[in-house]
């Protein structure tokens, strides 16, 4: 019998370099939606550039980025590893882009960053960690990130991470 759930919507954002962490995040959000999704009558999309963009002309690549998805996230899940991506002609990157536009709109917004060493294949580029590190003290100054040193860390915390942030979910809705 057809049912009516809540459709959250979370945007994968991070530049090309985090290929193993998106992969977890996809299977913490199908765990999620198994083991809540009945209970919570709700479900999580997982979005981001690999799945959700298609090819547009006609304006600044992530401005079309932002109107095909990114601007539907209810949420966002950010991660900066060794690239910090390339600048858009409004923010320094894609990623920070996209945290912005979700925290003017009031979003959800949890930013990561790795301190992870397996899975280096050469030595980390200067400019692009100097890139990142100039941004997290910025970012830092008006909110909390998480940091992790292994996959497996990372899985512990973006589980227990999404898990509070649907229940934040879940109760400002009952209030709507």
């Amino acid at each position: 019998m057809p049912e009516t759930i809540d459709l959250f919507r979370v945007l994968l954002a991070a530049p090309s370099d985090v290929t193993e962490e998106q992969r977890l995040v996809e299977g913490v959000i199908a765990d999620w939606n198994v083991q809540h999704g009945d209970s919570a009558r709700a479900r999580v999309e997982l979005m981001n550039w690999r799945t959700h963009a298609h090819p547009q002309a006609g304006g600044r690549p992530q401005a079309l980025i932002n109107r095909q998805f990114a601007d539907r996230a209810d949420m966002v899940i950010a991660i900066f590893w060794r690239r910090f991506g390339s600048p858009t002609g409004k923010a320094a990157s894609g990623t920070v882009e996209e945290i912005e536009r979700a925290v003017a709109r009031r979003k959800k917004v949890m930013v990561y960053f790795s301190q992870r060493m397996e899975g280096q294949k050469e030595p980390p580029n200067k400019r692009e960690q100097a890139r990142i590190e100039t941004y997290k003290r910025k970012f830092g100054r008006s909110a909390v990130y998480g940091t992790y040193a292994d996959m497996r860390e990372f899985e512990i915390t973006v589980r227990k991470d999404l898990a509070l942030v649907m229940r934040e979910l879940a109760e400002a809705r009952k209030k709507r």
